[in-house]
């Protein structure tokens, strides 16, 4: 999902330099450009601990998962206060910083997370026929099984 995240950071960063210098002005090109990478590493950091989270969840037991739920919490309040933060910069120094580029930089997380969803749906597991077909054998035993009983 980093890899899909940059390929779209780096779409997000052409297509706004080319709108930049073709169409509207709408930020400067440096603090744009500046903008995108500091919105995608705080998308990465942000990535890195989700997945830190949700493997300590997993890895702990079902008993021990409502003692990680604290923990988790808090893992899930660092994320947003990093993404806070990092508007909050831009906000505050736009010439270093610019807001659009930040906004598409911390944005491209979510877009890579729905493009790799959709490849994901199109992609068929390849016994999936064999589960369809396993499926209606067990609806036909089923059926056995209550003329059986009936």
């Amino acid at each position: 999902m980093l890899a899909a995240a940059s390929v779209i950071c780096l779409v997000l960063l052409i297509t706004g330099l080319l709108v930049i210098s073709l169409i509207y002005e709408f930020e400067k090109s440096l603090p744009f450009s500046a903008g995108v990478a500091l919105g995608y590493v705080s998308s990465a950091v942000k990535l890195i601990l989700m997945e830190k989270s949700i493997n300590m969840t997993l890895d702990m037991g079902e008993a021990k998962s409502k003692a990680a739920a604290p923990v988790a919490s808090l893992l899930y309040f660092a994320r947003f206060a990093l993404t806070a933060a990092v508007l909050a910069f831009a906000f505050i120094f736009p010439h270093i910083c610019g807001i659009f580029g930040t906004i598409a930089g911390i944005l491209s997380l979510q877009l890579s997370a729905y493009t790799a969803n959709f490849f994901l749906k199109k992609q068929k597991p390849d016994n999936f026929d064999n589960l369809n077909d396993l499926s209606e054998d067990d609806d036909e035993e089923d059926e056995d099984n209550t003329d059986k009983i009936l």
